[in-house]
């Protein structure tokens, strides 16, 4: 078994450099001291040695051109030595994507025009692949680099910063290998690029722990285990606006997290994109591991697009409590079940709000969510909307302990079901609420043979009229006012849906815009800025009138018995 021991190439040439400004460029012509560009240093590993010993805080301009870590002033063709690593520091900032030396104007940064890539492609001779499975094992990649970049060391370098880079080459191919690309890095990864890295277990692109990654693209990375573009553990990280595509975790039977595979940990995903990434058995999108530790994974503005796996085609989510907000899940797979998400057992508690399921398939059971329930599970399903997806049993939602001993308990409230019948598979005698919600073919569209699905109040079995359900845009039609997506504006429509103003009483109209009826809407846009105004026989009130709560241009019984409805009601998130 090989150990994963790192040895750090950072020999440098003598540095006259001062200041908190190092420059490196691959080309720069003058005496490659760091001191600017004319005379920046030739190698990364030089500039990192002089920040290493310079007073801190400390900033690294890096022009474009490709980068490895075994090379330096004392060694410009390389050594070949795989452990060799870009080391990050605390209080130093990288930066990537400046035109460098020779340039009209050197200081110009541009990461897509001037690429700055660091790669572990040590012979520069790696060919591309078609498939990101094919990674790990490609000959040209044997002698690249374990990990292209590392944190600082035990405290992982909690404030240093990478931007703008492109990191490329990894290959953590060793027994218990992991973080091809990046391993175990805290501090800021910003509009960087992880891309064609490969591990043993965990983490093809990056075995990060803490800290932020933003603005970033995970793309086209491989992990023989979990975490195909991203591994995390025991850790708080935050996820903001990156895109993780085409990532897979493929080679045993626990291959899982094509994405990304959160253990024990409780990240913060806000406006993420999970597309094309793929896991051999859980977890395309991503995979959320509790550990029995109440990790508590948020998303939120995520979308979920056309993942695979053979069980959570977009998710798959165990033991934890994780709450989802404002999400499209769209074209994700399943080989068995749960097409978009498979909620997993051992008392795992899912909230959703807001979310949009849309063409998701599974095999046996479950396209939209799947629930096993050894022994327990929870989701709170709430103004969400299911369309066109497709199961065996239970196109939207599907319960099975697969034992019959167990239980799970689902409330969906202020949702729209409708998929074209066989909405809920209940297999196990869980208790499904329904409430205010629109199910294609009504309670008799459901399979329930232990009779455990409580058919509560306010449930419909209407057409929605969903404004272009060719073009995904699940929005309500209204004679009132329709927001498209397209136009980003306000439209109206010849008909309005019998989903408007049929939510829940008692449920807060939130965001809804004027004139909103007072009541919620059904539907994934319900309570939210976006969510289609109500009509009421003729044109809403074009001044705001004392009183008028719903908008029908008169002060009446019906704004008085809204009123009541949420008086003295906390309407603070």
């Amino acid at each position: 078994m090989r150990r994963a021991v790192f040895v750090f190439v950072v020999f440098s040439a003598i540095s006259i450099c001062s200041g908190d400004t190092i420059y490196v460029d691959f080309n720069a012509p003058g005496a490659n001291n760091g001191s600017s560009w004319e005379d920046a240093f030739n190698f990364l590993q030089d500039g990192l040695a002089d920040a290493n010993s310079s007073p801190k805080p400390v900033e690294i301009r890096v022009a474009e051109g490709i980068y490895t870590p075994d090379s330096n002033s004392a060694e410009p063709n390389g050594t070949g030595d795989r452990e060799a690593t870009f080391k990050l520091i605390n209080e130093v900032t990288l930066k990537g994507g400046y035109a460098g030396s020779g340039q009209p104007d050197p200081n110009i940064r541009d990461i897509e025009l001037y690429e700055t890539i660091l790669s572990g492609d040590l012979d520069g001779n790696d060919v591309e692949v078609g498939d990101a499975c094919d990674l790990f094992n490609e000959p040209t990649r044997g002698e690249n680099s374990f990990h292209v970049a590392i944190g600082g060391g035990w405290d992982g370098a909690p404030t240093g910063v990478l931007d703008g880079f492109t990191v490329v080459g990894g290959n953590a191919n060793y027994t218990g290998g992991r973080g091809g690309g990046i391993y175990g890095f805290d501090g800021l990864i910003s509009n960087c690029t992880i891309s064609s890295n490969s591990a043993h277990i965990h983490g093809g692109g990056t075995n990060y722990c803490h800290g932020k990654i933003q603005n970033c693209t995970i793309s086209g990375n491989q992990s023989t285990r979990t975490g195909g573009g991203i591994y995390i553990s025991w850790s708080e990280p935050e996820i903001i606006n990156c895109i993780i595509s085409g990532n897979i975790a493929s080679g045993d039977d626990y291959s899982s997290g094509g994405g990304l595979y959160s253990h024990a940990s409780s990240p913060t995903l806000i406006g993420c994109t999970f597309s094309g990434n793929s896991a051999a058995q859980f977890g395309g999108g991503m995979y959320c591991e509790a550990s029995d530790n109440g990790s508590s994974p948020t998303l939120t503005n995520c979308t979920f697009n056309s993942n695979s796996a053979r069980s959570g085609g977009g998710l798959y989510d165990s033991e934890g409590k994780t709450v989802i907000t404002n999400c499209k899940f769209s074209t994700n797979s399943a080989k068995l079940d749960g097409g978009a998400i498979y909620n997993n057992y051992n008392y795992s508690d899912q909230t959703l709000t807001n979310c949009v399921f849309s063409g998701n398939f599974a095999v046996q059971a479950g396209g939209g969510i799947f629930n096993k329930t050894d022994p327990s599970s929870r989701s709170i399903i709430t103004n969400c909307t299911f369309v066109g997806n497709l199961a065996y049993n239970g196109r939207a939602l599907a319960c099975d302990s697969r034992s019959h001993l167990s239980e799970s308990n689902i409330q969906s409230v202020d949702c729209i079901l409708w998929d074209g019948g066989d909405e809920i598979w209940n297999n196990d005698g869980s208790t499904i609420t329904i409430s205010y919600t629109d199910l294609q073919g009504g309670q008799a569209a459901c399979f329930d043979p232990c009779d455990a699905i409580v058919w509560d109040l306010g449930n419909i079995d209407a057409d929605p009229l969903f404004a272009d359900e060719d073009a995904n845009d699940f929005h309500l039609q209204s004679e009132a006012g329709r927001w498209d997506s397209n136009s980003q504006s306000w439209v109206t429509d010849s008909n309005t849906s019998p989903c408007i103003d049929a939510g829940d009483w008692m449920t807060p109209v939130g965001n809804e815009p004027f004139p909103n009826g007072g009541r919620i809407n059904m539907g994934a846009y319900g309570g939210t800025l976006e969510a289609s105004k109500s009509y009421f026989g003729g044109q809403p009130c074009e001044t705001i009138i004392a009183g008028d709560i719903n908008g029908d241009c008169k002060v009446d019984f019906i704004d008085f018995a809204i009123m009541s409805m949420h008086w003295l009601e906390d309407a603070r998130p």
